[in-house]
């Protein structure tokens, strides 16, 4: 792995659920290490089914720079997840979902089949998915750091040493991390 592994890291827009606005931004910032190089984004429907196909989409435009692909969560616009496995299959670069709590599995099927009484299970399935849940620890200015990870197309141990090399102060990527900051001013 190079020093300055070059990383898109995607977060979504802010956005109000009970709005008539039915839309947010999907935001992708590539960076060089820690440096940031460039910002993509692209509009999905809040609740929606289009993430998936959208990320595919940006990264493709973007492949020849993007070495890993990592994203806040399986989830974006409220329930809009991504299918890890074909973001995966299609674009052949490692994908890392990550997250700073752990995911109450419970909850969110409960939550989706309040939600979605008719089709919860295509989204559960996104989910179940993803595949195991693993626990890492970040050194951060703070200190050490819990967080959280899926992974399609890369080891373990791997993504350790590449949240090593491209978190700075925060435990989130940094590439994530400003996807975040630029999704607040939306």
């Amino acid at each position: 792995m190079k020093d300055n592994p070059i990383t898109i890291g995607f977060d979504d827009a802010v956005f109000e659920l009970h709005s008539e606005i039915k839309h947010t931004q999907l935001i992708g910032v590539i960076c060089q290490g820690t440096r940031m190089v460039g910002v993509i984004r692209d509009k999905i429907m809040i609740d929606g089914e289009d993430a998936t196909e959208k990320l595919i989409k940006l990264v493709k435009e973007n492949e020849q720079q993007v070495q890993y692909v990592i994203t806040h969560s399986i989830t974006f616009g409220g329930f809009n997840l991504v299918n890890l496995d074909k973001i995966y299959s299609e674009i052949y670069k490692p994908i890392i979902a990550i997250t700073e709590r752990e995911v109450d599995f419970d909850s969110v099927k409960k939550a989706l089949i309040n939600k979605f009484p008719n089709t919860y299970k295509n989204k559960l399935k996104y989910i179940i998915g993803a595949g195991n849940l693993y626990e890492t620890e970040i050194d951060t200015a703070g200190g050490m750091s819990k967080l959280y990870f899926h992974c399609k197309g890369i080891e373990v141990k791997e993504v350790e040493s590449l949240l090593k090399k491209i978190c700075i102060d925060s435990k989130l990527p940094e590439s994530v991390r400003l996807a975040h900051l630029i999704g607040k001013l939306f």
